[in-house]
């Protein structure tokens, strides 16, 4: 699984928009919209925030797994 795949696979988890995780992570809309359509990855520190985030709303342990992994 691409990181953009993740990013999208986590927001379906949650039902929540692009907007409402940028929101979240205290990040630009645009900076997700990226990151989901594969236009760029984030940086480690980005990545590390990324995983917090997920594993504070318990995402499923295999998507937070692959997305250990990249």
């Amino acid at each position: 699984m691409s990181f953009s795949d993740i990013v999208k696979a986590v927001r379906v988890y949650l039902g929540i928009t692009q907007e409402q995780l940028a929101r979240d992570l205290n990040i630009s809309f645009s900076t997700i919209n990226r990151w989901e359509n594969g236009r760029t990855i984030p940086s480690r520190l980005a990545k590390m925030r990324f995983i917090e985030y997920c594993l504070q709303r318990n995402v499923d342990n295999a998507i937070i797994a692959e997305l250990k992994d990249l």
